[in-house]
């Protein structure tokens, strides 16, 4: 017996056309093997409903290619030497180093035009380069038969103003320099919004039905219905698990065969009607008209659980797929 941790095709859909609703195509980010859920299965899933996927490198290039025709954007550099394997595979490949650009010019002289991507992003743990490096930068590209598909990642919500505008300024300079610039993307799920919407949406927690600030209506697209192994009468018991938890003697109580061992997360616990997280067992509160089964359902919000219990959304969608 163990529980059923699953995700809703459908809502799945309708999450990523709600984000399209805004104005622009989404990308779906399906990085570290689909937040855990298999990349190929949520291509499955989404493929007639997105323009196209976004993957974190040239691995995870080569594993869902077999599972989509669409284009497949990347946000790492292309390993040196693997630029050509990335274009034979219908990549779209990042650049922000002087070797890679070296390596993209080359395969541009040898095959004819093609379009990179280049982020600009002020923050670390991404391959970009700094707005201030724009106008160098473009230089580099420039006459090389490259167009630029150019993003940013709102990576703070206070600097989100600024990194706006010095993506705009390095906008003008790559075309100041004469390079092509074929796309601008620059919303990611928490930054959704129809003015920032450009030419695509970059989502990935949010096809699971997290919206992290964003005003997009979705609907949690996670589910996990929880076998009850222990039915708790009134005065059955005092404690509802470990340590010091009490169960009050006038409550109904579950025992559900679903832990913290399953991503149901520990911190939980003393939250809404979750008495006690244990690693394979979940004390819950019953109630008149609740399934107390459906630990995470339809009617339940990803940012809402995630705040109880203390994690980002996309700790708690990526939680319950790596277990």
């Amino acid at each position: 017996m163990s529980p059923e941790i699953r995700l809703d095709g459908p809502t799945l859909r309708a999450n990523a056309a709600a984000f399209a609703a805004l104005g622009a195509p989404v990308a779906a980010v399906v990085k570290r093997d689909g937040y855990g859920w298999g990349a190929r299965a949520l291509a499955r899933e989404l493929d007639d409903v997105v323009e196209s996927y976004v993957v974190a490198d040239d691995v995870e290039l080569a594993a869902l290619r077999p599972a989509t025709g669409r284009p497949i954007r990347l946000l790492a550099d292309a390993p040196p030497g693997m630029l050509a394997r990335i274009l034979d595979l219908g990549g779209i490949p990042n650049v922000s180093t002087a070797g890679a650009v070296a390596e993209a010019r080359v395969e541009a002289a040898r095959r004819g035009p093609f379009a990179v991507r280049v982020g600009i992003v002020d923050s670390s743990l991404w391959a970009a380069i700094r707005a201030p490096d724009a106008g160098a930068f473009a230089a580099s590209l420039a006459g090389a038969g490259l167009a630029v598909e150019l993003w940013t990642h709102v990576t703070s919500p206070a600097r989100a103003g600024t990194i706006l505008r010095e993506f705009a300024a390095a906008r003008r300079a790559f075309e100041d320099a004469g390079v092509p610039v074929a796309s601008v993307d620059a919303a990611s799920t928490a930054s959704a919004a129809a003015p920032i919407a450009f030419d695509r949406l970059r989502i990935g927690a949010g096809l699971f039905g997290a919206r992290m600030g964003c005003g997009v209506a979705v609907r949690c697209a996670i589910r996990v219905h929880a076998p009850v192994v222990r039915r708790l009468v009134p005065g059955s018991t005092s404690w509802a698990g470990y340590g010091d938890v009490p169960l009050p003697p006038h409550l109904s109580a579950v025992v559900l065969r679903c832990g913290y061992g399953d991503g149901f997360p520990k911190a939980l616990a003393g939250t809404a009607d979750i008495l006690s997280v244990g690693m394979q067992y979940t004390a819950r509160a019953t109630s008149d008209g609740n399934d107390p089964q459906v630990l995470v359902g339809a009617d339940d919000d990803v940012d809402t659980l995630a705040a109880r219990a203390g994690i980002s959304p996309h700790e708690f969608v990526i939680g319950f797929a790596c277990t």
